[in-house]
């Protein structure tokens, strides 16, 4: 029976095309180290401390080295089209090289630069830096990073936030204090297709993706056809798993008079990976349709520096473990004291596993990858009980590390990266 579970919902990670990482894999081949330019090279800024930086360094250029789609929001991927900084000059990081001298005037001048996730925009520093570029920032974040930081609500952050849609992004944490608003007037829309929704789909990871308990459900492709169904004196947010199909119905909603639209910024996946900290009503509005438990980093941080006796369990392939996949972006070590199993061998391992039986086992692959979901399924389906999902991979514990104030410890968790990854 495990060997059946575990083929009959063997897929393809789908992490690889989620927007969280959509940045970095498009460069991956040709760029070489992740962080370790980090303040080296150039220097780094959380997006909460950008406006004093800006206020202290006049004269300066922000560069948004994104596609012209994502800064004008008219990319096709509809889920990037996010806003852009007032002021910005977009140069896409694929053209950078050949329109550099379009800002030679800032050399000598403070630069700062900026995409969606914080992956291209380290790529633009070091060029910028080996252009002889002397005092250049990296944005940690990138833009999705605004919508998520407090300070965004205390003046200059928001003002410097430009959008040509129609419809607001808004991030888990504005969702958060809407739904517990005394006046809350909220109608979320949730638009992702019938089978997400029920958890019956071809995706172990997009079935393990829960749902608001009071969200109404119509799938995109039937959102046209059921307008009816949603009302007009409210404010709509809409959901889904990702973004994409969020921006494209905000967008069908606004062409049929609706006024007051918002999108959750990338999704459930986004707001399942926020620190919980941030989000006091996720335990009461937010409904999990597995018994496993869906671990993002920041809670997996804290979790290693009070708890000792649990399994780290990593099931990507023995090359991606060691190093040595054909693919060289999926080479960035491992956590420290895991063990490998690949996913599909889980059931050849049950009895190794069972002195964790009743432990702590938590679980991860490269990034969401829908293999870490499937040996999820598959561990809870023999009868282990404390089984986590660590939802967005060793990528997450990395980029967090580098991107998110007082996350840097996390670096110390990963191990066995190779020169060109770090």
């Amino acid at each position: 029976m495990l060997n059946y579970l575990i083929w009959q919902t063997h897929q393809p990670s789908a992490m690889i095309y989620k927007l969280f990482a959509a940045a970095f894999l498009l460069f991956a081949a040709s760029a070489s180290a992740q962080y370790k330019n980090d303040n080296v090279l150039f220097k780094t800024i959380d997006p909460a401390d950008l406006c004093p930086a800006l206020e202290k360094n006049k004269g300066f250029l922000l560069l948004d080295v994104r596609s012209s789609g994502e800064h004008n929001d008219t990319s096709s991927s509809t889920g990037l089209n996010i806003g852009h900084l007032r002021g910005a000059k977009n140069i896409n990081v694929r053209e950078l090289g050949k329109r550099i001298n379009e800002i030679a005037d800032y050399k000598q001048r403070p630069v700062f630069v900026y995409c969606s996730h914080s992956q291209r925009s380290r790529r633009a520093s070091k060029m910028l830096a080996d252009s002889g570029f002397t005092n250049v920032y990296n944005i940690n974040g990138g833009m999705t990073s605004f919508y998520y930081t407090n300070e965004r609500e205390k003046g200059c952050l928001q003002s410097l936030l430009e959008t040509n849609n129609r419809y607001q992004p808004v991030s888990a944490i504005d969702l958060c204090e809407k739904l517990t608003a005394k006046d809350n007037k909220i109608f979320i829309l949730d638009v992702r297709n019938d089978s997400a929704f029920r958890h019956i789909s071809a995706s172990a990871q997009d079935n393990a993706y829960g749902i608001f308990s009071n969200a109404v459900h119509i799938p995109l492709a039937e959102l046209e056809k059921n307008l009816s169904s949603v009302p007009r004196d409210k404010e709509i947010i809409v959901t889904e798993l990702y973004g994409d199909d969020a921006a494209k119905a905000a967008a069908l909603l606004i062409k049929n008079g609706y006024t007051k639209v918002s999108t959750l910024v990338e999704g459930i996946d986004r707001m399942l990976g926020t620190d919980d900290l941030l989000l006091p009503c996720k335990n009461k509005f937010y409904v999990s349709p597995v018994t496993y438990h869906l671990m993002n980093t920041y809670e997996f941080g804290r979790f290693t520096q009070s708890q000792k006796d649990f399994l780290l369990l990593d099931i990507r392939t023995a090359d991606a473990f060691g190093n040595t996949h054909k693919d060289v972006f999926r080479n960035i070590g491992h956590l420290k004291n895991a063990v490998n199993i690949p996913s599909q061998e889980i059931a050849k391992h049950l009895a190794e596993l069972n002195a964790y039986k009743n432990k702590n086992i938590i679980i991860y692959g490269f990034g969401g990858d829908d293999e870490a979901y499937i040996a999820a399924n598959a561990l809870t389906a023999a009868g282990f009980k404390n089984i986590n999902v660590l939802i967005n991979g060793l990528f997450d514990v990395r980029w967090t590390a580098a991107n998110r104030k007082g996350m840097g410890y996390l670096k110390d968790l990963v191990t066995d990266i190779p020169e060109i990854n770090q």
